[in-house]
């Protein structure tokens, strides 16, 4: 009897292990989805202003740029019915070390307020030409590149270089492994082995 009873809990622990692990692998999958269809979104709205903003636009520029490009980042993102039905409504704030965060926005003011949490954030890596994406499900890769030499980009990458020369930061350190869980949240320094690749190529169309 005692046989049975310490088999029944051993089966019941295996079961209960394995099943959390796959539901933390199909949350990984899912997450690192999303941050490329977040990337996608980012390169894009990058490329479709560097077309329509150019430079007898007296409305954007170096001051404002990163904060023009949140915005309608932050817009983009919502349109997004894959990401705007995981995340509900989005906001995007620029930050000081050059990078895009992305916030649950509940008020949808397009600001962060107390309480509303972090999702991902995007920053470029000028060093291979590509933007990066992360949050606590790790970091992706976009499966094409940011391209672009119009006025707007140029303003635009300047910002968001200058920020992470001042900060520190350099995104072309990290080294991308195959798809892991994460270890820790990468709005604090993300582990490096919590990496995934997707790929490079085109900007306007992937490979």
């Amino acid at each position: 009897m005692k046989k049975i009873t310490i088999g029944l809990i051993s089966l019941t622990l295996t079961s209960a292990f394995l099943s959390a692990c796959n539901g933390n692998d199909s949350q990984n999958t899912s997450s690192l989805a999303a941050m490329n269809s977040a990337l996608g979104v980012a390169s894009n709205t990058m490329s479709s202003m560097d077309k329509s903003v150019s430079a007898d636009n007296k409305s954007v520029n170096k001051d404002n740029v990163m904060d023009t490009f949140s915005k309608k980042y932050a817009d983009n993102l919502n349109k997004d019915t894959s990401l705007s039905s995981s995340y509900g409504p989005m906001g995007v704030k620029a930050e000081k070390d050059g990078s895009f965060s992305t916030f649950a926005d509940a008020n949808k003011n397009n600001v962060k307020d107390a309480g509303e949490k972090d999702l991902f954030k995007v920053e470029a890596d000028a060093e291979n030409n590509r933007l990066v994406a992360s949050n606590e499900s790790g970091v992706v890769e976009q499966e094409h590149s940011f391209m672009g030499s119009g006025f707007f980009m140029g303003m635009l990458l300047g910002n968001m270089l200058g920020g992470q020369r001042s900060s520190g930061i350099n995104p072309a350190r990290r080294k991308v492994t195959p798809t892991r869980s994460a270890g820790k949240s990468s709005f604090g320094k993300s582990s490096p082995s919590a990496r995934s690749r997707a790929g490079s190529g085109s900007h306007a169309s992937g490979k």
